[in-house]
């Protein structure tokens, strides 16, 4: 799976070989155990006392299985959130790396969702299920050559009930897959419609819609918990026939061993070799269980990964560009050039379209977009219908689009220049607490903000799609002072449609 990150790197392949070791360690533990035990049983058999060697054989097989099975676990956590960080960055830098378009077109919930779901199901196979199928391959043969060594014609009887019991949860773990299958679509419905409607809540509790909302929530929670029972029952199921086999596997052998008058202590030793299988069979099923859950999620994220990026790797020019824009939107000729350093309005029904692929947020076959004739994007900043931002202070938030963090005296100066000399000022300054998103400002102080930020990052390109702009009594003032505090070209998107496509050097028209 090419678009996966490999699971076969230095950190995970070490951690897998210290779980495979660790799996032959318990393996040995139950040799020297079952051994010891016969000898014990031997000896109380013969009205002796337990010898010192064989207390110690038991006592350090029990002790050394214990601590094989606290590494196991250790590393195999390890491996689990190893993989699950890399596939977090993996779909992380897919998501960044989408066309816009592809956003609006998903529900926020559903690409939330790939980084619970999805990451909860692949920490449970490679940190749980894979490492226990891995010791269980390694404790299970040689549990066999234990109960074969201690006695052959022994070994058989409680063979037989075992291989059993694994065809008859071979056959019931085969549809486990669809019940996982139904449980997370179920599960990411409820899901994707709570991400959405807390947000909303208080607004929606005003139109009167709670009660309607609890009911659908009901209903949902009454579905989800149906699936969610079928699945365990399945699961269950497949535990419950091991208990049977391990249990008819016990009696085979007391059976057996009356039979051919075996020793006493041989059939407690088989018998406590097959209570040693028990909990790698029951490791297999819990395996298998995480392995549904992550054939399902791999499936949706393969889905997510397999749809086309944009590179957005923007090389810094260090002065305004020429940008051009030809080809066609929906059989409409474009040809379009903007001047290096002017002020450019884009009009008609498509120019948001347009506007998007200059700036590289949407791209398609059909609209070719160079920059002084390379198709190398330069420092963009694009002022949208929503200002971007992440919760932390006004310094952070003002220079997010800098490689170099200016320093406090610069970024002063840009944000008084366009106008927030105040709130720069006040309260704790730089260090004050901006909202995501700048849900604490008010829409003209985001897009000064915004502005500011453009010219602090050194943008050599400053494209203007936003409703916020042409609510701005001096839009014209703040573009023409940008444009004298920073070597950019300026591209403007206009909500008029009677405009010619491009108006090149001349002030944005209200």
């Amino acid at each position: 799976m090419r678009y996966l990150p490999p699971l076969a790197t230095r950190d995970r392949v070490i951690d897998a070989v210290l779980v495979i070791l660790c799996g032959i360690g318990q393996a040995t533990s139950a040799a020297f155990a079952a051994f010891a035990t016969r000898d014990a049983f031997a000896a109380l058999h013969a009205g002796h006392g337990i010898g010192a060697r064989t207390l110690m054989e038991l006592g350090a097989a029990g002790l050394f299985a214990a601590l094989c099975l606290f590494v196991a676990h250790r590393r195999a956590e390890a491996i689990g959130q190893s993989y699950a960080n890399s596939l977090r960055q993996s779909l992380y830098r897919h998501i960044a790396r989408l066309p816009k378009s592809r956003h609006e077109q998903r529900r926020v919930g559903a690409l939330s969702l790939r980084f619970v779901g999805d990451l909860s199901a692949a920490r449970l196979w490679f940190g749980s299920g894979l490492p226990n199928a891995l010791t269980a391959l390694v404790v299970l043969p040689g549990a066999l050559v234990i109960l074969f060594a201690l006695d052959s014609s022994l070994a058989p009887a409680g063979v037989l009930p075992v291989v059993v019991s694994l065809i008859v949860m071979i056959t019931l773990a085969w549809h486990l897959e669809q019940r996982h299958r139904v449980l997370r679509s179920r599960r990411a419905i409820l899901a994707i419609n709570m991400i959405e409607r807390i947000a909303m809540s208080p607004e929606l509790d005003l139109m009167g819609r709670t009660g309607k909302e609890l009911r659908s929530l009901a209903e949902r929670g009454e579905s989800l918990r149906d699936d969610a029972v079928a699945r365990r029952s399945r699961t269950a199921s497949l535990q419950a026939t091991l208990h049977a086999g391990m249990a008819l596997a016990g009696l085979a052998v007391l059976f057996r061993a009356g039979q051919i008058e075996a020793a006493p202590g041989t059939a407690a030793a088989s018998l406590a070799v097959l209570a040693l299988l028990t909990l790698p069979l029951q490791n297999l099923t819990t395996a298998w269980d995480h392995y549904c859950a992550w054939r399902v999620a791999r499936g949706k994220a393969l889905n997510l990964l397999r749809e086309p990026t944009i590179n957005r790797k923007c090389k810094p020019k260090g002065k305004a560009v020429v940008v051009t824009v030809q080809g066609h939107i929906n059989d409409r000729p474009i040809d379009m050039t903007f001047a290096s350093g002017a002020i450019s309005v884009v009009g008609g029904e498509h120019a948001s379209t347009i506007t998007r692929h200059i700036a590289a947020l949407d791209c398609s076959k059909d609209l070719i977009v160079c920059f002084n004739e390379t198709n190398t994007q330069p420092k963009t900043a694009y002022l949208g219908d929503r200002h971007i931002g992440l919760q932390g202070s006004l310094r952070r938030t003002a220079t997010l689009l800098s490689r170099k963090r200016p320093d406090d005296e610069v970024i002063i100066q840009a944000l008084t220049a366009y106008g927030l000399g105040q709130l720069a000022h006040s309260g704790k300054g730089l260090d004050t607490r901006i909202a995501e998103s700048g849900r604490n400002l008010s829409a003209e102080e985001t897009l000064r903000l915004d502005l500011a930020r453009a010219e602090l990052g050194g943008a050599n390109l400053l494209v203007v799609a936003s409703v916020r702009w042409y609510a701005m009594s001096d839009r014209h003032n703040l573009l023409e002072l940008f444009r004298k505090r920073c070597d950019a070209t300026v591209i403007v998107a206009s909500p008029r449609t009677d405009l010619t496509p491009a108006v090149a050097g001349g002030e944005p028209i209200t």
